[in-house]
């Protein structure tokens, strides 16, 4: 996968979060896509860039939340100027007029949702939008997700609650809607997909260790429904975002 020196414009840190901003004259990012980011192509350590969804497109600036979490993310959160990343890759979210879409994002995982919101406003498509705020959230992230979420319905959850199903109440009747789209831990993707199934279609924004980012290594292989049979798909090229029912887990 080759990558690209960008222009950082900004960086913010709140708790274990951080925001990039990039200057972006390439391919438009479609919401659900992401980029392999990484702050030099000389430093081997670590050795591959660290995949990420792209958060927001704006004003030929791109923009990618994460969390800190390893090596990786620390060396991105940091003030160096040069930073590399690929194109936008990956199978996004399809959008489309057919009637209100929720948008859900569980935990940290609420990266791919912002630059969604966008682009259905943009197309004047009706959405709603809930938010998880775990009881672990470092306050600063709180402030933050309620400051560049103001639509946003956030969801306070507690150590010794389901977070998924805590989140998944407050959307009420799932008929209501023509569409989930959702990017959360493996817990609440699992559980939109049971919540869903026969009801209400759903998106799931998959999280994979990547390598490659091309579908070569097969690194990042998930579990799907092929014709009735279980086989494998790549959540680089086939993916991140996936129709719940498609996936075997």
């Amino acid at each position: 996968m080759k990558l690209y020196e960008v222009e950082v414009v900004a960086r913010e840190r709140f708790g274990d979060h951080a925001l990039v901003r990039y200057r972006w004259p390439g391919q438009v990012p479609e919401p659900g896509q992401f980029v392999m980011a990484r702050t030099s192509t000389q430093n081997l350590d670590p050795f591959l860039p660290r995949p990420l969804f792209a958060h927001d497109y704006e004003d030929g600036a791109l923009s990618l939340l994460f969390e800190v979490r390893g090596r990786g993310t620390a060396l991105l959160a940091e003030e160096d100027p040069r930073l590399f990343v690929s194109p936008p890759v990956g199978r996004g979210f399809e959008v489309d007029s057919g009637g209100l879409v929720a948008l859900v994002g569980g935990g940290v995982w609420v990266s791919p949702l912002k630059l969604l919101g966008r682009v259905l406003d943009r197309g004047g498509i009706a959405h709603d939008t809930f938010l998880e705020i775990p009881a672990t959230a470092p306050e600063a992230y709180a402030a933050w997700i309620s400051e560049n979420y103001p639509n946003a319905t956030l969801v306070p959850t507690t150590e010794t609650s389901n977070p998924s199903e805590t989140v998944l109440a407050r959307l009420g009747a799932l008929e209501r809607y023509a569409s989930l789209c959702v990017s959360g831990p493996v817990e609440m993707l699992k559980a939109v997909e049971r919540f869903s199934a026969g009801m209400v279609s759903a998106q799931l924004a998959l999280r994979e260790r990547m390598a490659c980012a091309n579908g070569s290594c097969y690194g990042c292989a998930v579990p799907v429904w092929e014709s009735g049979e279980r086989a494998y798909a790549r959540a680089c090229v086939e993916g991140p975002v996936f129709p719940a029912e498609v996936l075997a887990w």
